[in-house]
């Protein structure tokens, strides 16, 4: 029996799950980076068939674009620079989007590189400035498209990362919901193991990767270096969770002085010009938004009125930045009147800390569907345009809600909330109240314009699959 009373469960692996043999964990890496090359030379090829057929005046442009296999290891070896193969085995969360910066900057010096190629190598034909340039264009979305396919192809031939844990129940349940709610980490933690047994798990192949509670209390330090050793020698992860979580929130840097390891976090403080690529991104966006979603709106608005159920639009004070209070504005979803039944309904809450229901029974016809498309936010934009909430940032709570953070908890307000944001894409009204406060400061502590524009990416697909809406 494991710590807390899960049981340790070193039982056969599924048919469709092949066993391990001692390096494994070296295997799945390797098979993972041969799919991540194969991705980007299809797609290195394929972009320039494309360029040339149509920015350049070739009469046999696939025959042509043929030059380029000569080229493509050292336009391997750029991406390998980038740690392109390197990046999406070492980070546990999905890198489609982490990897875009850095793909980009490699196929910048990857299409001067085929320019030069083409142009000094006697046999080959040159390339035109265009083709270059549409090649670049074209490259960026096919090759990270090519990339996530044949990453999701190589996780059904080969299953999930098998994850054991050497931790408390607590920790092992907060484990095992993340990583049963995010099929995108592509990790599974099938068990939990006590610190006398985990020789034994690792000799028996049947872990890629074993979570050990950083706690000194849980685990002597001496033990844990000897756990590490032992994985290290059977080609298997180990990774520490720290008994102080916000020790390792985003923002939160790994420091070397002489070999002495730091962990550092710098204090959320944003520059001006931070703050003006913020409040830019959001004019910019909420504008566009709302030209294009103008006659949504109205159809909305005019299928709310014709219910003749109430008011079309819901208002409710929220907390703003640093405690400022606004009135918010959505679509009514549900039957006037229902903020008083809040209390009532608690006792059926699945969170002790805020309502949260499967069904809400004071949810409309129309608003379930308006609730479950996410369309009820779109007012929201208008907010947004006036300086009162941001596209991307902490959730805006009410005044109900708000009463209960305290503490550091409460520097969650340093920047302007947002209509989406972690809480939004890793799982809205799944996420328990406390949890959502610890993502919303660690955004806060970690803020940087390219984490905005990743998070809306990330927004799109969340509210397609409906996750955690109610």
């Amino acid at each position: 029996m494991a710590p807390g009373g899960v049981e340790v469960p070193l039982d056969p692996l599924p048919p469709s799950f092949p066993r391990m043999v001692r390096g494994r964990h070296r295997d799945r890496d390797y098979a993972l980076r041969r799919v991540l090359l194969v991705a980007d030379w299809i797609g290195i090829w394929l972009a320039l068939v494309l360029a040339m057929s149509v920015a350049g005046d070739r009469p046999r442009p696939l025959l042509e674009s043929l030059w380029v296999l000569p080229a493509l290891p050292l336009l391997a070896l750029v991406f390998w620079a980038y740690e392109l193969y390197v990046r999406p085995i070492k980070r546990f969360e999905p890198t489609h989007l982490e990897d875009v910066p850095a793909l980009f900057h490699a196929l910048v010096i990857g299409a001067l590189g085929l320019w030069l190629y083409f142009k000094l190598v006697p046999p080959v034909p040159r390339l035109k400035f265009s083709e270059v340039l549409t090649f670049g264009l074209i490259a960026l979305p096919l090759i990270a498209m090519l990339r996530a396919t044949l990453r999701r192809r190589n996780l059904r031939l080969r299953g999930p990362e098998r994850v054991f844990a050497l931790a408390p129940l607590e920790d092992v349940q907060v484990l095992r919901r993340k990583f049963e709610f995010h099929p995108e980490y592509e990790m599974e933690l099938v068990g939990s193991v006590e610190a006398e047994q985990a020789e034994e798990l690792l000799a028996s192949g049947q872990v890629d990767h074993l979570i050990v509670r950083l706690d000194a209390r849980y685990l002597p330090p001496e033990r844990m270096n000897e756990l590490m050793q032992a994985c290290h020698r059977g080609g298997v992860r180990f990774s520490c969770l720290p008994a102080a979580r916000g020790l390792l929130f985003r923002g939160v840097e790994l420091n070397h002085v002489e070999g002495v390891g730091l962990l550092t976090s710098n204090p959320p403080v944003l520059s001006r010009s931070a703050k003006l690529a913020k409040r830019s991104l959001d004019v910019g966006l909420s504008a566009l938004l709302l030209a294009l979603a103008a006659p949504l709106l109205a159809a909305i608005a005019l299928a709310i009125w014709l219910e003749r159920s109430g008011p079309v639009f819901y208002r409710q004070v929220r907390v703003g930045r640093d405690g400022r209070r606004f009135t918010m504005l959505k679509f009514r979803t549900m039957v006037p009147g229902s903020d008083r039944f809040d209390e009532e309904l608690m006792e059926h809450s699945n969170d002790p800390d805020w309502l949260v229901m499967e069904t809400d029974p004071r949810v409309t016809r129309l608003g379930r569907l308006l609730r479950r498309s996410s369309v009820d936010e779109l007012p929201q934009l208008w907010h947004v345009l006036r300086g009162e909430m941001s596209m991307v940032g902490p959730r805006p709570l009410s005044e109900r809600d708000d009463r209960k953070v305290e503490g550091w908890q409460r520097n969650r307000l340093d920047l302007t909330p947002g209509i989406t944001g972690y809480w939004q894409v890793l799982g809205r009204n799944n996420m328990p109240f406390q949890e959502m406060l610890q993502v919303d400061y660690a955004y806060v502590a970690g803020w940087s314009l390219w984490q905005d524009v990743k998070l809306l990416l990330q927004t799109v697909p969340a509210v397609l699959r409906r996750r955690g809406a109610n």
